[in-house]
């Protein structure tokens, strides 16, 4: 027996550091790749909460402040480039890991922990998921599976129920979704405490809630002491109800299938055994708990990807602890029949090491041989986020600290670069071009904030994907607006010509006022006359 125990140690060990170094490797490898639009947005009003600006006082967004506090940790910790941003990642996912194998080694026994564990370094490394990237996603999953882990573990006494809400609750400033890991939570103490499953009281169920709110108690009370709570209120929450309300149930299924095809597409390996680990789950006819946790566990993350119907390729982050987990599940119920020890072991290997295998074979050129530029195009397509760099330097150098630049596009990693403060509160366009109640107001507060405001530089970004339109340009409500201000005021300073298939060409000063783009997709960048 002691042998058989040694034996899987030192295979499971062996399996799990092969493949946590290949991982590792690959995001150091790859860890150049520049800031796409979220984590420009992030950092930039990071960079501002540094400078003792508060998130919502003079931008506008709709997610919670979180992961705004978490960018400034990771700026002042790890340094303002892309690469140190990424690399703080790496710890960020390692330590998720950890957490979801303790989760799996609870609920099920060592190789599942450690399946679920590896396989969910694997999964989110995955462009599919858009997983090179720190999106806010990412950050959630620590504090949410840690505060969940708390519930499970035996010992602590009332103090982890405490610590538990705080973390669940902590997990939800960083993005709104995480609302369903709190309720999974929620349920999951109500189930235990009905069926008598653990000796819960009223004191723990109390202790938990008052922790899961005292994190949204202090952001708000910290708002209404700053006299911010009206801007905090609106991009949150007024704002935010609008947005999840945009997308209907069939588009929303449509979204659904094209981005979850993708990540099956290369990771099918992996999502196989969860699905064999969803059905196996319901033959423990003697593990009613473990039962609940897993299905529940499995609804309620799926859930978190749900709300407006938009299935972006790195909501799905959100849903993959769950599907690690019953992949752990599925791996022991393709050995559950076998008696013999060492075929079960050699069993357990095989599926183990093909199912990590798959996904990096049919993604090998991404992991291995393409360039963080040419995986940033393959995901991203042409929009201009490596581009951003030399824009942002080139403002940087014509311009000083306190002058401020507009970007007409949702291209808020420039003024992160630049380190300038936007001249308006919206550093995206989304929100202006969006059928909500709250469209034309947002518009004529840019046009009154730019005009108020005289940015040194005006950027105008002709790309579709800044705005969300199916026009490559500024949509007309803002175009004769624009062309008039621009005409009056600025003049043209730098092109950017953005080429599929071809290094983007750079024009600067006089040569930019003679270059024609030759692409739809361009920057054009104004500096306003003397």
């Amino acid at each position: 027996m002691q042998n058989r125990h040694n034996y899987q140690g030192v295979y499971l060990t062996g399996l799990a550091v092969l493949f946590f170094a290949l991982t590792v490797w690959i995001r150091f490898r790859l860890s150049s790749v520049p800031l796409e639009r979220d984590e420009g947005e992030y950092a930039y009003m990071a960079q501002q909460l540094l400078q003792g600006i508060l998130p919502y006082s003079e931008t506008q967004s709709m997610k919670f402040p979180g992961i705004y506090f978490v960018y400034a940790g990771i700026l002042t910790l790890f340094g303002e480039s892309p690469s140190a941003i990424h690399l703080s990642l790496i710890l960020f996912n390692l330590a998720t890991a950890f957490i979801l194998f303790l989760l799996g080694r609870h609920l099920l026994n060592l190789t599942a922990g450690v399946f679920a564990a590896v396989s969910f370094s694997v999964l989110t490394l995955s462009p599919e998921v858009q997983g090179l990237w720190a999106n806010s996603e990412h950050f959630v999953l620590l504090p949410a599976l840690a505060g969940i882990l708390l519930l499970l573990v035996m010992k602590g006494g009332p103090a982890k129920f405490f610590l538990s809400g705080i973390l669940l609750g902590s997990s939800l400033l960083i993005k709104q979704h995480a609302v369903f890991y709190c309720l999974f939570g929620a349920f999951y103490m109500g189930f235990r405490f009905l069926s008598r499953t653990q000796s819960l009281k009223i004191r723990d169920i109390t202790l938990f809630a008052v922790g899961g709110i005292i994190p949204l108690l202090l952001t708000l009370i910290l708002y209404s002491l700053s006299g911010h709570m009206a801007q905090f209120w609106f991009s949150t929450v007024q704002y935010a109800s609008e947005y999840v309300s945009l997308t209907s149930f069939r588009e929303g299924y449509e979204n659904f299938k094209y981005s979850f095809a993708r990540i099956l597409e290369y990771n099918f390996s992996i999502l196989w055994l969860a699905l064999i680990g969803l059905a196996s789950i319901a033959w423990v006819k003697d593990k009613k708990e473990r039962f609940v946790f897993l299905f529940s566990f499995f609804i309620f993350l799926f859930l978190a990807i749900t709300p407006g119907f938009y299935f972006r390729p790195h909501y799905f982050l959100l849903w993959i602890p769950a599907l690690c987990l019953l992949a752990g599940a599925g791996v022991e119920s393709l050995v559950y029949g076998l008696s013999s020890p060492k075929i079960k072991n050699f069993t357990r290997t095989v599926v183990i090491f093909v199912a990590l295998a798959i996904p990096f074979l049919l993604q090998k050129d991404i992991f291995f041989n393409m360039t963080p530029f040419q995986v940033t195009r393959m995901v991203y397509g042409l929009n201009p986020f490596a581009e951003s760099l030399q824009v942002a330097s080139y403002i940087r150098e014509h311009s000083s600290e306190n002058q401020k630049v507009a970007v007409l596009g949702s291209e808020a990693q420039i003024y992160f670069f630049s380190n300038r403060k936007s001249a308006t509160r919206h550093i995206y366009m989304y929100p202006l071009m969006e059928r909500h109640v709250y469209a034309r107001g947002m518009r004529s507060e840019l046009v009154r904030e730019i005009e108020t405001n005289q940015p040194e530089f005006v950027v105008i970004a002709n790309l579709g994907g800044s705005w969300v339109s199916q026009r490559p340009y500024i949509p007309p409500t803002l175009n004769d607006w624009s062309q008039v201000y621009l005409k009056h005021n600025y003049e043209i300073r730098g092109v950017v010509d953005i080429r599929a298939g071809q290094k983007s060409v750079f024009k600067w000063d006089e040569e930019a006022k003679s270059y024609n783009p030759k692409s739809r997709y361009h920057l054009l960048i104004y500096k306003r006359r003397s």
